[in-house]
């Protein structure tokens, strides 16, 4: 019942919505009808006008495609006509609508296409400044959304020192509002508000309120997230409705699911979960309508995870589901993130081990690539850049006094010398050395105090970068010690399996012996039968072990480059015994490019591929309508890259499994004797040698695989070597800190006993 009227409620605000949409829509359809005939009959500059002010009818219309094509137009008119503003803002316009589209590595293109010609051309007038501040806004909220935090704080406050210069409160609350955003990101909260706050107090004083009602929405979201205490809670929802309140009643559709969005976390903390659902819902259905990938996934993933405290598994499942279909065609990294993290959840809450555990190494994997060393580096540096800025400011404003006090003392020197000159009057001239002499050491006792400040500055600067480092080699022995742990847990799994597979091979043998001798004394047929079948069932499992114990030799076989005949190695493959006899209609053909020329290790090369010819021979096509083949074509993909391409016209593989056929125990057919094993041997045997393998393209008419490898091994196991040493130093490094500990801790131990001992004897 509970769920009932919440899809009730759904379904009628949805209703509403699009009510609302179709009826704004109607009146615009003339006026883009009109446009599209007006710019047909047009040519040169009015045309551009045309497409310009087209471009804002289809977005007014949230037809971004076709607003896409209209500035693209304009974009190219704009440049025949040699016209530079036009170019740069058409570009930035072509960007922010990529953006919109979650084309966003294509939007950061244009938007860097043009960044050069607008930086030279922000000095010729306001409009060429207001494009060169918007473009790097931006690029700083292109590189936000792909949790490329540090390049967009860079060009935030690039931004801010643009805006600063020029003086004009508004523009500057834009760009504090900007880099309260990326903190927010960082999960630096406390700085993130400390910014919108500052944006807020700008924007009064300036009189422009524009985005106001969205800077009070992010204020709240950050309430939502300082501290895990009710009155937040309510703090945040109180800016949020003021942020409501104030664009009414014109409120624009993306204010409204920013706004029900922050309201829906604040009911999620205060636990009022019937709320919350309610304003996750309304949020998304407007996000759905605006097309909004990165607000659809906010809200589906708080839904989900209602629904995991609330036990509904199987609407958390699909929540989450759906959530990473959308997350599939997006960059927003830190999103993905957040659904690995909720997908581990969930299976661990029901139970399954398994997932859970596959979807826990997908958010390590993906959270120490997002939040990486590097990373923080990068924004300790950019910080303290900006942070320092003030400081060269005042130093360049001290210097030049002393240049301005400089170039005054000569002049009145000179002007001394002229008097001297007329006057002949030693007493004058003594005099006005005197006074010259004085006023030389009142300047040298300003230029001290100033050095001293300077000094006093230099010192904080200091003890801030220390502090800086001290936080960049916590967070390094952390990331050492977690991926110790990983590679314990990985060799871990890899003993038991190999361990397993030896103890299950020796009843393995057994059952197969007792099932030949029982078929020598056994005459039943019906017996004889299910003898053969239990043998075969053995035979499969045997090879299902050897396999397993295959991939425990490819993780720790000890890697050996050498040349590599590729010709010379599939035909060996071609013409040894095989597990899967070759079909006699099947055809294989294969073509090694002369250019061609692999160092690399022989072993895994051939399990790589002995495994994908194996996998096209096992899938072949039976219709006897059609000739089966497989082609093997190895060339260079690239300087220091080959291609091994393997096509077949089998049975083709499920695009729904696509994504699950490399893993282990993974089976896309049936006719699958080996429990799925083969593609993961050949990915991590690829993985090994530095490579990866994809399925480029399947159907029902065959496959067709990719497999890309360095032309040249060494380097890389060289690389791996440094990196191994690296780990080592770290680890004796931390192991002899832990130690310094330890006998510091000692040392406290025997002293404070010893304390206590006087203590209890004074008393």
């Amino acid at each position: 019942m509970y769920h009932y009227r919440i899809k009730i409620l759904i379904w009628s605000f949805s209703l509403i919505m699009l009510l609302f949409v179709g009826t704004a829509t109607i009146a615009q359809i003339k006026t883009i009808d009109s446009l599209v005939q007006l710019s047909k009959s047009q040519s040169g500059a009015p045309q551009l006008e045309t497409f310009y002010e087209l471009t804002f009818q289809y977005l007014g219309n949230s037809q971004y495609e076709e607003s896409l094509t209209s500035i693209t137009k304009a974009q190219k008119l704009a440049a025949d006509l040699g016209d530079t503003l036009k170019i740069i803002k058409t570009s930035r316009i072509k960007g922010q609508i990529l953006r919109r589209l979650d084309r966003t590595n294509e939007a950061i293109v244009a938007f860097l296409n043009v960044l050069p010609l607008a930086k030279k051309s922000n000095t010729k007038g306001t409009d060429f400044l207001s494009e060169y501040v918007d473009i790097l806004n931006a690029l700083a909220v292109a590189h936000t959304f792909q949790a490329n935090y540090d390049k967009a704080l860079e060009y935030n406050f690039e931004s801010l020192v643009v805006r600063e210069r020029e003086g004009d409160n508004y523009e500057i609350s834009v760009a504090l509002n900007n880099i309260g955003l990326v903190y927010f990101k960082l999960k630096d909260y406390d700085r993130a508000l400390e910014y919108y706050i500052r944006a807020l107090n700008l924007i009064n004083l300036s009189g422009k309120y524009t985005f106001k009602d969205r800077l009070l929405i992010n204020i709240g979201l950050c309430f939502n997230q300082v501290q895990n205490q009710s009155d937040n809670f309510i703090k945040a929802q109180k800016y949020i409705n003021d942020g409501l309140e104030f664009c009414q009643p014109n409120c624009e559709d993306l204010t409204v699911m920013e706004g029900k969005f922050g309201l829906g976390i604040s009911n999620f903390k205060l636990k009022q979960y019937d709320q919350a659902i309610i304003q996750f819902s309304e949020s998304f259905n407007i996000a759905q309508a605006l097309n909004d990938k990165r607000f659809q996934l906010e809200n589906l993933l708080y839904l989900a995870e209602i629904k995991i405290i609330l036990n509904d598994n199987q609407g958390a499942i699909q929540d989450l589901r759906r959530s990473e279909e959308i997350a599939a065609d997006t960059k927003y990294n830190e999103l993905l993130i957040k659904i690995y993290r909720e997908y581990s959840r969930l299976y661990n809450q029901i139970g399954d081990y398994r997932n859970a555990a596959l979807y826990q190494d997908k958010y390590i994997a993906l959270k120490d690539s997002t939040y990486s060393e590097q990373l923080i580096k990068n924004l300790a540096e950019i910080q303290t850049k900006f942070e320092e800025r003030e400081n060269l400011q005042t130093i360049e404003e001290k210097n030049e006094n002393i240049r301005l006090q400089n170039e005054l003392i000569s002049r009145q020197r000179i002007q001394y010398f002229f008097i001297i000159l007329v006057t002949a009057l030693t007493i004058v001239l003594a005099s006005v050395l005197v006074w010259a002499n004085r006023r030389q050491q009142k300047h040298n006792l300003a230029l001290s105090e100033a050095k001293k400040v300077i000094e006093v500055q230099n010192k904080e600067l200091t003890k801030t970068n220390e502090e800086l480092d001290l936080r960049v080699q916590e967070k390094t022995r952390d990331l050492l010690s977690t991926n110790e742990t990983l590679i314990q847990v990985n060799e871990e799994l890899d003993n038991f399996i190999y361990r397993t597979s030896h103890d299950i091979r020796g009843p393995l043998v057994t059952l197969k012996g007792v099932c030949n001798v029982a078929s020598l004394d056994v005459k039943d047929p019906v017996a004889l039968d299910y003898l053969k079948r239990l043998d075969l069932t053995a035979e499969k499992l045997n090879s299902i072990l050897t396999r397993l114990l295959v991939v425990n030799q490819i993780n720790h076989t000890e890697l050996e480059a050498t040349p590599i005949d590729l010709k010379a190695m599939i035909d060996d493959i071609l013409v040894s015994d095989r597990r899967t006899p070759i079909p006699p209609r099947m055809k294989i053909n294969h073509q090694v490019d002369q250019s061609v020329s692999l160092i690399s290790d022989r072993y895994l090369m051939c399990i790589i591929l002995e495994n994908l010819i194996d996998n096209s021979v096992k899938f072949y096509n039976t219709s006897d309508r059609i000739e089966p083949y497989v082609n093997i074509d190895i060339t260079t993909a690239s300087p220091g890259l080959i291609l091994v391409k393997v096509v077949d016209n089998g049975i083709g593989i499920d695009p729904a499994e696509k994504n699950g056929i490399f893993h282990l125990f993974v089976r896309a057919s049936e006719r699958s004797e080996t429990g799925g094993i083969g593609l993961y041997l050949t990915r991590v045997a690829a993985q090994r040698l530095g490579g990866e393998i994809k399925l480029v393209a399947t159907s029902d008419k065959g496959s067709t695989f990719h497999v890309f490898l360095p032309a040249d091994l060494r380097p890389i196991l060289e690389k791996r070597k440094q990196a191994e040493e690296q780990m080592k130093r770290e680890r004796a490094k931390r192991d002899r800190e832990l130690q310094s500990q330890r006998e510091q801790d000692a040392m406290m131990n025997q002293y404070l006993p010893h304390n206590k001992q006087k203590d209890a004897l004074a008393s």
